[in-house]
């Protein structure tokens, strides 16, 4: 009975491909998860190869400025 209410659930064209299905095995979970994580580091990495060189020159371009407010307190 619960099989009948699957199908209902998946409506008619899904129930029809559900037969189709092949199984398949765990090595192919990872390696679609090794993929994904390779992208999302090769992601991280090309984020911070953008922020990092403008991190940089805000901070060389902040080093004059303070050197100046500091003389200005004394």
């Amino acid at each position: 009975m619960s099989e009948q209410a699957d199908d209902l659930e998946l409506g008619e064209p899904v129930a029809e491909l559900k037969d189709l299905a092949l199984s398949v095995n765990d090595r192919f979970g990872r390696r679609v998860r090794g993929r994904i994580e390779r992208r999302a580091l090769a992601g991280e990495f090309l984020g911070l190869a953008w922020t990092a060189p403008v991190m940089m020159l805000l901070e060389l371009l902040r080093a004059p400025f303070e050197l100046f407010q500091g003389k200005r307190r004394e």
